[in-house]
């Protein structure tokens, strides 16, 4: 199954995340001009800790096997807005939670909007502590209306040789997995497992710890739907949390 990932390339994320970011998520952001991404400070006190996140810039988004006419980069940069900002603890609106977003959480959040290496080297030069790259996945699409729970779900990928990495990738899939609606949950490694075809430069190349999420498949309608909900993302929070054993669950 995961020799038949699509191939991740570069793109420019459209301007829709700007504009979901000034929409959705409110003031207490600035842009860093000369790249384009989006920069935001925690709502109270700073916890210490620095979070890049990189949603998917596919050149072919939107024919990557999405159903509902969906658009996987959209999708990505959605799940980043939220994951930064959301209302939602528990899948369940609670504008008011500590644990709703990593913000909330006390975290600076960079998300990168501008092509794979600038997210690469903007992670570098801010100094990130986690870098967590944000898709959805795919198999071999064209059958939008299977239910086999069993064939999907969620996919971190890890680093190959980074203990870190590994332990990283184990706490997104624990507090992402039991969420999205596929039930094959698993972690791997790049380069070595099979779960895709090339080398993952946001893995090789980062200086902070990484955790590539793929988050649900966007090849049939159940997992669409799901990753175009507003209450799932702070579960990203949770595994950041867990990871750097700070305190807010």
């Amino acid at each position: 199954m995961f020799n038949s990932f699509y191939p991740h390339r570069i793109i420019n994320i459209t301007g829709i995340l700007i504009a979901s970011a000034i929409s959705i998520l409110g003031s207490m952001f600035y842009a860093d001009s000369a790249n384009a991404d989006l920069i935001f400070e925690p709502y109270g006190s700073w916890n210490g800790y620095k979070v890049y996140l990189s949603p998917a810039r596919h050149t072919d988004t939107g024919s990557r096997g999405e159903c509902k006419s969906r658009n996987e980069n959209n999708m990505a940069a959605y799940s980043a807005s939220q994951a930064t900002s959301g209302s939602y603890y528990q899948d369940v609106f609670n504008s008011s939670s500590p644990y709703r977003n990593l913000r909330a959480r006390g975290y600076k959040v960079r998300i990168g909007n501008g092509t794979l290496r600038s997210a690469i080297d903007n992670s570098n030069a801010w100094g990130a502590d986690l870098h967590i790259p944000l898709h959805s996945n795919a198999d071999t699409g064209g059958q939008c209306n299977r239910t086999t729970a069993n064939r999907f779900g969620t996919v971190i990928i890890y680093y190959n040789g980074s203990s870190r990495g590994q332990a990283f990738a184990n706490d997104l899939r624990q507090s992402i997995g039991p969420s999205s609606p596929g039930s094959s949950d698993i972690t791997c490694r790049n380069p070595g497992d099979p779960c895709t075809t090339i080398n993952l430069g946001e893995l090789s190349q980062t200086r902070a710890i990484a955790g590539y999420v793929e988050a649900e498949y966007h090849t049939w309608n159940t997992g669409v739907d799901w990753l175009t909900l507003p209450s799932w993302q702070w579960r990203i929070g949770r595994a950041v949390d867990q990871f750097l054993n700070y305190p807010r669950r």
